[in-house]
């Protein structure tokens, strides 16, 4: 046999005493494919891992003899998890298929076993894995802006120095009386905005904590809205420095739920986000009473912290891909008993999502001369929460007229307003729709032209939004394009 028919496999040259790991994965597209050459590539070059990849074989080597041995003989199995590969591994005669064969034979024999490991590339856990392996514990790695920080914690789990290692026990503690425990609404005025997400995020990932989760965001909700009427009284004329004022009264009165939004839109159940739709009526409410005078006008000082947190779980929803909240709010009421009235309900995105001031009040109240100052005002108001989040601030811009214009067009397809047929609200996303025509890619414009290209399948619609029919998205676009043409300006 000749030097050349005598080719190695990856087996050959697997070196000693360094973890061995097997990659399954779906090939999704020839940019997945690359991605996840990259994750092999490293965890090799950069932390001295033994990875086996397919795209590693030589030509003629048998593939399902390759997933056999390489899942058998394998310290730890790296399960690249996207919703392509949770469909190849459930409908599909394929790689996919095969490897989950053997994978969830091994499962059912070891149960308790630790070997394999979800990477999430796409989606979420629950429509990117088999119930066998969403519920293990894995690595995030959808953000690529933290793909090293992800790197550096995967190779220390597979060099089985976990990063996350429980400490030691500290000394028994020395239990106190209750009457010296800090009350609830207490506890949580002494939490900072971290330590608030913090505590959110511990009991999100901890098993019949629902209670206890309850309980915070409903107590915090109740800080927030005694913050808000405790200023809720209107018998005067608005000024820059009273308008300024009111913004960071209401900023400070919901910051903590607006952080908490963002992760919950992220990691929480329709039942903990639905808490938070629930805080933005709360703060919508100011109950009557008789014989008080306001200035009209100034009552809208109210709505700032609804608006603040609405816009939040929005801008969240969009970036994160998480739309069904979305129907939720569209389709929510707040009852008889809100600041615009004492007797008629409106819905909760007139009420919280859109501007009640005119163009030229609100640009003497902010010192500005902008054409949208209520959408400056906003997004500058959240940048803040999601600068982890985004590249950078312009970044977030497009993230943020991404909401605004699908905030538009929802607001008109579900006839929120109370001229419900005609109304469109319009913002900065009027100018970002000239980067579709100059064919920039971002945020936005990927996001809208993924509606065309992907029609039925495109994800807001694939999760209930217009629908569910591209026809009747496409019908209020274009609806929304003639009336941003007439009533809005495009540069």
């Amino acid at each position: 046999m000749s030097n050349f028919s005598d080719i190695p496999s990856q087996f050959d040259d697997l070196v000693k005493d360094h973890p061995v790991v097997f990659i399954s994965y779906s090939w999704d597209s020839e940019e997945h494919k690359l991605w996840v050459r990259k994750l092999s590539d490293d965890l090799r070059t950069k932390y001295a891992v033994n990875t086996l990849l397919d795209q590693y074989n030589r030509g003629g080597y048998d593939l399902i003899q390759f997933m056999t041995k390489g899942i058998e003989i394998a310290d730890r199995v790296i399960l690249i998890g996207t919703p392509t590969y949770k469909e190849k591994t459930e409908k599909y005669d394929s790689g996919a298929k095969y490897e989950d064969q053997l994978i969830s034979t091994q499962l059912y024999h070891q149960i308790g076993s630790s070997k394999f490991i979800p990477v999430l590339r796409f989606g979420k856990f629950d429509t990117s894995f088999k119930s066998l392996i969403e519920t293990r514990t894995g690595f995030d790695m959808r953000e690529d802006t933290q793909y090293e920080a992800n790197l550096h914690n995967l190779a220390a789990e597979l060099w089985n120095s976990p990063l996350n290692a429980a400490p030691a026990l500290g000394p028994r503690p020395e239990f106190i009386t209750d009457s010296t425990v800090p009350s609830t609404p207490n506890r949580l005025k002494e939490l900072s905005c971290t330590q608030f997400v913090e505590e959110v995020k511990r009991l999100l990932s901890t098993p019949y904590s629902e209670i206890a989760y309850t309980e915070l965001i409903e107590s915090e909700t109740k800080r927030a809205y005694e913050a808000v009427q405790s200023k809720a009284n209107y018998n005067f004329s608005i000024t820059p420095e009273l308008f300024s004022q009111y913004q960071e009264i209401h900023f400070k009165a919901v910051e903590k739920l607006m952080a908490a939004s963002i992760v919950v839109v992220r990691y929480g159940n329709s039942k903990q986000q639905q808490l938070f739709v629930d805080a933005v009526v709360k703060l919508c409410m100011k109950p009557f009473i008789n014989g008080e005078v306001g200035v009209v006008g100034t009552n809208l000082l109210h709505l700032f912290a609804a608006a603040f947190l609405l816009h939040t779980i929005g801008v969240a929803c969009v970036k994160f891909g998480y739309f069904q909240l979305l129907n939720v709010i569209f389709k929510t009421k707040v009852s008889a008993g809100n600041v615009l009235s004492p007797s008629y309900g409106y819905n909760l995105a007139f009420l919280a999502g859109i501007c009640h001031w005119n163009t030229v009040d609100l640009n003497i109240y902010m010192g500005s001369t902008r054409i949208y100052p209520f959408s400056e005002l906003l997004w500058r108001k959240l940048y803040p929460l999601f600068k982890e989040f985004t590249i950078d601030k312009e970044d977030f811009k497009c993230v943020y007229c991404t909401w605004e214009h699908l905030f538009s067009l929802m607001y008109h397809h579900c006839q929120c307003g109370i001229m419900p047929h005609d109304d469109f609200p319009i913002g900065l996303f009027v100018f970002k729709r000239a980067d579709l025509f100059r064919m920039q890619d971002n945020f936005y414009t990927l996001f809208y032209n993924a509606a065309k290209e992907q029609k039925d399948q495109w994800e807001p619609l694939k999760q209930g939004l217009f629908e569910g029919n591209y026809a009747v998205f496409e019908q209020t676009y274009n609806d929304g394009e003639e009336y941003y043409k007439k009533y809005g300006s495009l540069r």
